[in-house]
């Protein structure tokens, strides 16, 4: 009897086992880049040309009657710096000046979960849930309306965004609810609850010397204030035709000493004829500071050509401050980008792109330049490989 027990609690296990995995999956990214700011060059060896350094670890449960658990941990690094993945935030200088270069340096850029994180239910035909530090649909819907993702050539961070800020693709303490695709159709609706609890007194400067602030996240809700986020998006994709809308508005006000308000409104779309895909991206930035108010509009068109193991692209956008200090001025960027894929995993890349910034949404701190440059171009040659 024993003997039977111990038999059928050793296939229970390895039935459990079986309905059961976990796989690491990644991307690295590296090769030769020039970067000219506004008159200010540089140049040499550079990760993320063509796309972002990551490994992830993935896992699978299935639960049963169509009910699976999964969960992804994403960890972005630097092919080319062990500094920026050694995640030290403190110095031992005790100068002022080296020690704010140091914590630049020894940035947490490689440590470990720094990327997407989440866990969630997913019910066949029904939709899903997930719980955690969640890719926002705009960054979807950006790849659905240009070639180059948040890499080079299609002006991330500056003409075109994902976040408030245009310098993050995630909110912390997210939950995300997704139905099931239906006609080529599926919803996905983001929340992050704003937090304003946290004592508003001075930061205090700690033992290492750096200081400890306000909107630092905590394990303990309400020891910390976060702004709040509230996305919704619509996905189609069904035969040559994908298409994407993502309505995202993020809430500073009364986030410690924070009075923003933004709209960040996206739509991507691509057709596919043979070899030939098009694309369109139009993005419609609204930001209200107290009583200041700030608009963009920016309209992207991206053609891809796919002959062989070759794929050519190539993009113009433009976008316009309709409301704010530079009002009527516009952004202009031009890029062109080509694959040549060695194997299905593996690619050679080089990226080019050019941005005329005369509305100023470059660089905060270079966007002025005494020469009057207002032209930011950047190049990249790589080698790209996915695992």
């Amino acid at each position: 009897m024993k003997k039977t027990l111990v038999a059928i609690a050793a296939l229970a296990a390895f039935g459990a086992q079986a309905q059961s995995s976990v796989q690491i999956d990644g991307l690295m990214d590296a090769g030769y880049q020039s970067l000219n700011l506004k008159g200010t060059k540089v140049n040499g060896i550079q990760g993320n040309g063509s796309g972002t350094s990551q490994i992830n670890f993935r896992g699978t449960s299935d639960l049963g009657g169509g009910l699976k658990a999964d969960f992804r941990v994403e960890t972005d690094w630097s092919v080319v710096s062990n500094k920026a993945n050694q995640g030290t935030a403190s110095s031992t200088s005790g100068d002022a000046t080296k020690l704010a270069l140091d914590k630049q340096v020894n940035a947490t850029a490689g440590t470990f979960g720094n990327g997407e994180l989440r866990v969630g239910l997913d019910q066949a035909g029904i939709g899903r849930i997930d719980f955690g530090a969640i890719n926002f649909n705009t960054l979807d819907t950006l790849g659905t309306g240009q070639p180059y993702g948040t890499a080079i050539g299609g002006g991330y961070g500056s003409v075109s965004r994902v976040d408030a800020a245009g310098t993050a693709v995630r909110d912390e303490n997210q939950v995300r609810l997704s139905s099931a695709t239906f006609s080529g159709f599926k919803a996905v609706l983001n929340k992050s609850a704003k937090q304003t609890k946290a004592n508003n007194g001075a930061s205090a400067s700690t033992s290492t010397g750096l200081t400890a602030q306000q909107t630092a996240f905590s394990t303990t809700l309400g020891a910390y204030d976060k702004l709040g986020s509230t996305e919704v998006g619509v996905n189609y994709a069904n035969g040559p035709l994908a298409a994407s809308y993502s309505t995202l508005k993020q809430d500073s006000v009364s986030v410690g000493t924070g009075t923003t308000a933004t709209t960040v409104n996206t739509l991507g779309a691509n057709y596919t004829m043979g070899a030939i895909k098009g694309m369109f991206l139009n993005q419609t930035v609204k930001t209200t500071t107290g009583t200041v108010a700030t608009d963009t509009s920016y309209n992207a068109y991206s053609v891809v050509y796919t002959m062989g193991n070759t794929e050519l692209m190539a993009s113009t956008g433009k976008l316009k401050q309709d409301v704010g200090t530079y009002a009527g001025k516009e952004s202009k960027l031009t890029s062109f980008g080509a694959n040549y894929n060695l194997s299905k995993t593996t690619s050679l890349y080089l990226r080019s792109e050019s941005i005329k910034d005369d509305a100023a949404v470059i660089a905060a701190a270079a966007t002025t330049d005494v020469s009057g440059n207002t032209k930011r171009t950047r190049t990249a040659i790589g080698l790209k490989t996915n695992f």
